[in-house]
């Protein structure tokens, strides 16, 4: 069956031919008259529709919900609404433990140096918008000659009053293929965002999503290299723009840089090679290092052929030769089915915790590598860097978004 008809479209067709039948009965000619024979018609009728209905109740079938979406990265929408409170626990990710995947918000130890006093010094004036403003802008690649597409960029309601406060931004990637608007709209950033101030008398950070693939089908890898200068892009075009169009707070804690999949990958590589640039990072269901359909066609067209040049960008010889962090956080999330980025999840947020980085993890019940993870895992990682924004004394976490951990 179609999956746009009603469950019960066999039902309706069997109960109109019913009615047709009984229009034609009473139509046709019958002997004799008299109040009798007519209720005994009428009943006939009757007794039919009814029968024939309890056989199409009797075997009529829910339409089945619609399949997740294969490939995560592709700009479409969610694979599905996650529900508000899962009945059964997710299924668990391999090499995970039991403390992993357990689906509750992301949540970071205090203590690390926050970004601001605004949850104690903001008041929110009189006629402040209730939402935020999206909007597309062109950042050009003024050092780094990188072609990129246009980004998208999130102000909150505070951003969007007279003398406005500075506040942090969260630098977000998309996957690939995909593109900048995919992450305020199939990721729910918008949403997210919009939710959070809500619950927070209009603060929330500024959110940017600069483009890190110039093509759908491209991908540079975030790397400088023949596939363009992404590197340098976003760290010096995309930073140095917002620098200089956007109210924000200048300090590494005040900065975040994320990203799903592929954009997960490019953003835990940016925040442990460049820690003074970015305080903390959200990762959701990245790679282990950057590649492509194989590490020997990423290793020729992205690195020149240099194994050397590419050892250098995966990320955990990056935290490997950088030392012991100070000060740095991370979110790590994934889907509660995807064994395989699950694995990944586990191990680098592993890595990343060894080298001295505050590390939460969250896992997206019931979902894949998918839509609906990265905008979870978005909402999880931006509502738990609230208190080292400065923005509340504790993480902010959304019900209708994030769904709570299953009762027994």
């Amino acid at each position: 069956m179609p999956a746009s008809l009603s469950p019960f479209a066999p039902l309706l067709v069997v109960i109109l031919l019913a009615a047709l039948a009984a229009v034609v009965l009473v139509l046709l000619p019958v002997r004799g008259r008299g109040p009798g024979r007519l209720r005994l018609l009428v009943a006939a009728v009757a007794v039919a529709v009814v029968g024939v209905a309890g056989v199409g109740l009797a075997t009529a079938r829910p339409v089945a919900p619609r399949a997740a979406v294969a490939d995560p990265t592709v700009d479409a929408r969610p694979s599905a609404t996650p529900s508000r409170a899962p009945s059964a626990s997710p299924a668990p990710v391999s090499g995970a433990s039991e403390a992993t995947v357990a689906p509750t918000p992301a949540r970071l130890t205090t203590g690390l140096t926050a970004a601001s006093d605004l949850d104690r010094t903001w008041v929110a004036p009189a006629g402040m918008p209730t939402r935020g403003r999206e909007y597309s802008v062109a950042i050009p690649g003024t050092v780094s000659r990188f072609a990129a597409r246009p980004a998208d960029v999130y102000l909150p309601p505070a951003a969007l009053v007279a003398n406005a406060p500075a506040l942090p931004v969260v630098v977000l990637l998309s996957g690939q293929p995909a593109s900048p608007d995919s992450v305020m709209t199939v990721g729910s950033v918008v949403r997210t965002e919009d939710a959070l101030a809500a619950k927070d008398h209009g603060l929330a950070p500024i959110v940017v999503v600069p483009d890190q693939l110039g093509r759908p089908q491209d991908n540079p890898m975030c790397v400088d290299g023949p596939l363009g200068n992404v590197s340098t892009y976003i760290l010096r075009d995309v930073t140095s723009w917002i620098r200089g169009h956007l109210r924000v707070l200048p300090g590494r804690d005040a900065w975040a840089v994320g990203g799903f999949s592929e954009g997960g990958t490019c953003s835990i590589q940016f925040a442990t090679a460049h820690p003074d640039v970015f305080g903390s990072f959200i990762d959701v269901s990245g790679e282990r290092y950057p590649t492509m359909r194989t590490d020997e066609v990423a290793i020729q067209a992205g690195f020149r052929g240099s194994v050397t040049a590419y050892d250098r960008a995966k990320p955990e010889n990056i935290l490997r030769k950088h030392g012991r962090y100070v000060d740095e956080q991370a979110v790590f999330a994934v889907g509660a089915t995807d064994t395989h980025y699950g694995a990944i999840m586990t191990l680098m947020s592993g890595k990343a915790e060894a080298a001295g980085i505050t590390v939460a993890r969250y896992v997206s019940p019931h979902t894949g590598h998918d839509w609906t993870t990265a905008s979870n895992g978005f909402a999880s990682g931006i509502g738990a860097l609230y208190p080292r924004f400065g923005l509340a004394p504790a993480g902010i976490y959304l019900d209708a978004l994030v769904p709570p951990a299953p009762t027994a």
